[in-house]
């Protein structure tokens, strides 16, 4: 493999740690190391960029900002040098609608984001694990107009159990055909967004506007929803605690898992 590459992208939960915990020190002295020998540097999130990915970089004192931010599983994109911000493809109103019609035989609350806060129609388990692990405001909608007043990024499902999300995952899948994708970021949250947006779509974007060939970008990811970006990239590294099939499009799997600094040990060993 190569070696000189100009940005390097990572998803964040479950690829540079384990989620809910911080930056392991190995991981963040290879991004230190990265930054110092000039390798741009991106994090690609489903979660919007205000859930506190902007800030992350605080949080894990590595002393400078990423270069690139993608957030909603490349709905937003955030030129850090440039200060530009871009919104992709929001789900229209007749599209959110039809997605909680159709899901509405399973009896599970959707949720949604707006700028700085969660909105669902119901609680459950699961949304109330990601109200505590983001640390975000919960509000409960009055009914579902409320939820369906304006255009979003995703619609999110998630479930008690990893056996509950399958029934819905098989349905929401074939929505294809009407503009929909539908894919698990974990085994018992299901999302939905415009077919249009996805992390690599984001990354193409990116690259085009700043001069830089897909070739020379190294993305690492574990899930669903970084199967895009590494399949854009010029060479891409999936977590060994990664999903099937994230594993099935990497062009190598890492010998450590996030929770013992997978990408660090991989960054040092054989990129630097």
């Amino acid at each position: 493999m190569k070696k000189d590459f100009r940005l390097c992208i990572a998803d964040i939960d479950r690829t540079l740690r384990i989620k809910g915990e911080s930056l392991s020190d190995l991981n963040r002295e290879a991004f230190k190391a990265l930054h110092e020998k000039g390798v741009l540097l991106g994090l690609a999130s489903g979660r919007p960029l205000w859930q506190g990915v902007e800030e992350i970089y605080k949080e894990w004192k590595l002393g400078f900002q990423f270069d690139l931010l993608i957030g909603m599983n490349g709905g937003e994109i955030y030129d850090v040098k440039k200060d530009q911000r871009t919104v992709l493809n929001l789900l229209d109103i007749d599209t959110m609608r039809f997605i909680t019609d159709s899901m509405s035989e399973f009896g599970c609350h959707p949720f949604i984001y707006r700028q700085g806060y969660m909105l669902a129609t119901g609680i459950n388990g699961r949304i109330l694990k990601s109200r505590r692990r983001n640390n975000n405001e919960l509000k409960i909608a009055e009914n579902i107009d409320e939820l369906l007043s304006e255009p979003t990024g995703k619609i999110l499902y998630g479930t008690d159990t990893p056996e509950e999300l399958i029934p819905m995952e098989e349905k929401g899948r074939t929505f294809i055909d009407k503009g929909i994708s539908c894919f698990k970021t974990d085994i018992d949250l299901l999302e939905f967004q415009n077919v249009l947006n996805n992390k690599g779509v984001a990354l193409e974007y990116y690259c085009k506007d700043n001069d830089i060939d897909l070739k020379d970008v190294i993305a690492f990811g574990d899930a669903e929803n970084d199967i895009e970006m590494m399949e854009k990239a010029g060479y891409s590294v999936c977590l060994c605690n990664g999903m099937e099939k994230a594993k099935a499009v990497a062009d190598v799997i890492t010998e450590y898992d996030a929770g013992n600094s997978g990408f660090g040990h991989f960054v040092f060993d054989y990129l630097l």
